[in-house]
């Protein structure tokens, strides 16, 4: 049994600014130093004209595993991620993510999709003052947990899912912040 995720995600950044911070080396150390638990590690990084790849390795906060998955790790809770982005056209991104943690028979995977947002699309988030910015680009992703562990799958699941809603909404949070001080 699987367990579907979904986030998305809208932002004042043109889409070709969050892609350039998605696959930034530092950008990425940032995002993974933001745990602060350990073992955080950009473990490869290709970026040519038209596609990125990179590896991550992390120790998650242990306090924020589920029981059930701590009882499984006997040792650090390692999450191993490769991500791919291509640019599909202008202002337009695609990729894959796929992870796993480490001793727990566990598969997390997904499609990635970064665009900008024609003009009519634009549109302003609810109570912002007169000086903010339009919202024009979206982040979305969709995929699925599988944890392949005898009667407590489905509960794994859902609560790997929330952690992995936890850790992007983290990362959202550290490239919006890196995109605001470099202007």
């Amino acid at each position: 049994m699987t367990r579907r995720i979904e986030h998305h995600s809208m932002s004042r950044w043109p889409a070709a600014r969050i892609h350039a911070a998605l696959i930034d080396a530092d950008c990425l150390r940032e995002r993974l130093g933001a745990a602060g638990d350990g073992i955080a590690e950009l473990v490869s990084r290709t970026v040519t004209e038209h596609e990125a790849r990179f590896q991550l390795r992390q120790r998650l906060p242990e306090g924020e595993l589920p029981t059930v998955i701590r009882g499984v790790l006997g040792g650090d809770p390692l999450l191993e991620r490769s991500e791919s982005w291509r640019v599909r056209e202008d202002g337009h991104f695609v990729g894959e993510v796929a992870a796993t943690l480490r001793r727990v028979p566990s598969t997390i995977t997904g499609s990635l999709w970064l665009r900008d947002l024609t003009p009519a699309e634009h549109s302003t988030p609810e109570g912002a003052s007169g000086g903010e910015r339009a919202l024009i680009s979206e982040f979305a992703l969709r995929g699925e947990v599988a944890v392949h562990l005898p009667f407590l799958a489905e509960r794994a699941e859902e609560l790997l899912a929330g952690q992995l809603d936890l850790m992007i909404e983290r990362e959202r949070g550290i490239i919006a912040d890196w995109l605001r001080r470099r202007g």
